[in-house]
């Protein structure tokens, strides 16, 4: 019990000495704050591109479908390829997620996502479907 009290005291007496030893003028002044704003949405760059010619129909055009690996996404492409196969007989339907694998991927980047587009634009499709499936 001693002890705490005796703690207790010299605690006090240290805030004390402290508070006496500080210059006054360190408490009655005022302090400017500097700021530096930051604006968090970053710079974008934005460069202008035409768009691809709409098509009117998928009769002798190649298309291309394109999974990012998510559960069961395949599986969605594997139905549109079997409904294209019977309703679009002369369209080249390429299963891009089993001719090259390993863009069966969540791209994580801008440079990923451009190498898998290179990727695919090497095929020159007509049309690209993509599932992205959850």
């Amino acid at each position: 019990m001693q002890n705490r009290c005796l703690l207790g005291s010299l605690m006090a007496l240290i805030i004390l000495v402290g508070g006496l030893l500080m210059p006054v003028t360190c408490l009655t002044r005022e302090i400017v704050q500097q700021w530096e704003l930051v604006n968090p949405e970053g710079v974008i760059y934005i460069k202008p591109m035409e768009l691809a010619p709409r098509i009117t129909t998928l009769e002798g055009k190649s298309i291309v479908l394109r999974w990012n690996g998510k559960h069961n996404g395949n599986n969605f492409l594997d139905r549109v390829a079997d409904l294209l196969a019977k309703e679009v007989p002369t369209a080249k339907v390429i299963k891009f997620y089993q001719a090259d694998e390993s863009t069966n991927v969540i791209s994580g980047s801008y440079t990923a996502s451009a190498e898998i587009a290179k990727k695919i634009a090497a095929l020159k499709p007509d049309i690209v479907i993509a599932s992205q499936c959850d």
